[in-house]
């Protein structure tokens, strides 16, 4: 299903229960079934104003924030400090952690409340200045990322959230960071940089060769991947090189890492079919084993069969679906490249 958002936007469904906001630079585009930029890497981007739409009603579009991973530019810690006197909705105050920034691209057309991407990890800006901003960092935040490791002086990635008629040359990055993972290895490979990175257990099954990967809020392309291991290679061009902060780590550093969005809700839409489909496998043997001697023993098999055969041939529908989509997507990608 393709549900048009404005005229840059829309919504595609890809699976029940799962959709996905896709943009689109014009109407005639929408019948090719979406657009999504591919790519690996760092990615020139052209500057934009990033700043909310009107709609022309009166009120500014309320758009969910999201990223694309292409880096906009390196800030550094100015502070990274404990706030014990942070106010709260009913009035008292209690304590957090504000991390201060310097900066500039970002901080262009900037207000309180918009959305910065500091090192993958999407935060609401308190207060800012003409040379850095302000934002406060919950403990799930602390938790999940390695915005606690900070020190004064540290480089981050900085990326403002897309405009919604932005060209996203990157993947869809929501700057939810699902874990850290660490630095194994780098290895120079002629002029590019070869990443190793180990990744926690619940997180390898959703990275895949070729598939998207935001490490520290840059959109890469994992090379490798082993399961078993728990690790996945990524590789840095000379051009990525001098724009991200992941070269100036080292073995043993710790990383943000945002696995693709889209196997997460592939897998939550999938995961009733396959624990269904598990379900019916336990009572096939279950059966067999108590209808062996009965003489209707063999009807009922062949019941479960088809009961089983039917479910599988909803998961591979799914599967079909997927496929599609990413022909269509990838259709779309080489038209525009002729065009340009």
């Amino acid at each position: 299903m393709v549900r048009v958002l404005a005229s840059c936007w829309m919504i595609v469904s890809l699976v029940p229960g799962a959709c996905f906001l896709v943009p689109t630079n014009s109407r005639a585009a929408l019948h090719s079934a979406g657009h999504r930029q591919l790519g690996q890497g760092y990615r020139d981007q052209q500057p934009s104003s990033r700043q909310p739409r009107n709609t022309g009603a009166g009120r500014r579009e309320v758009v969910r924030a999201m990223f694309s991973g292409i880096v906009e530019e390196m800030g550094s810690v100015a502070s990274l400090v404990k706030n014990e006197k942070v106010k709260l909705w009913d009035g008292s105050e209690g304590a957090g952690v504000e991390l201060t920034v310097k900066a500039n691209t970002v901080l262009e057309g900037a207000t309180e409340g918009c959305s910065i991407a500091v090192n993958g990890v999407c935060l609401t800006v308190t207060s800012f200045n003409g040379d850095e901003f302000k934002v406060g960092l919950a403990p799930e935040t602390l938790r999940r990322s390695n915005l606690e490791d900070l020190r004064a002086g540290d480089e981050v990635n900085l990326e403002r959230a897309l405009p919604v008629d932005g060209r996203n040359s990157g993947h869809f990055v929501q700057g939810h960071v699902d874990n850290v993972g660490t630095i194994l290895s780098m290895e120079a490979d002629e002029d590019s940089l070869v990443v190793k990175v180990e990744v926690p257990q619940d997180l390898v099954r959703y990275i895949a060769p070729k598939g998207f990967i935001a490490v520290d809020g840059t959109s890469l392309t994992v090379c490798e991947v082993n399961n078993q291991e728990c690790w996945f290679t990524f590789m840095l061009v000379a051009y990525t090189q001098q724009h991200v902060v992941i070269p100036k780590k080292s073995k043993g550093d710790k990383v943000n890492l945002e696995v693709d969005v889209l196997g997460k809700y592939v897998e939550r839409s999938l995961s009733s079919v396959l624990d269904r489909l598990g379900a019916l496998e336990d009572w096939r043997e279950t059966a067999d084993r108590k209808l062996a001697s009965s003489k209707d023993g063999a009807k009922v098999s062949e019941d479960i069969d088809f009961k089983i055969r039917h479910v599988e041939h909803k998961v591979k529908n799914r599967d079909m679906v997927l496929d599609v989509i990413e022909n269509r997507l990838a259709r779309l990608e080489a038209a525009e490249k002729q065009k340009a």
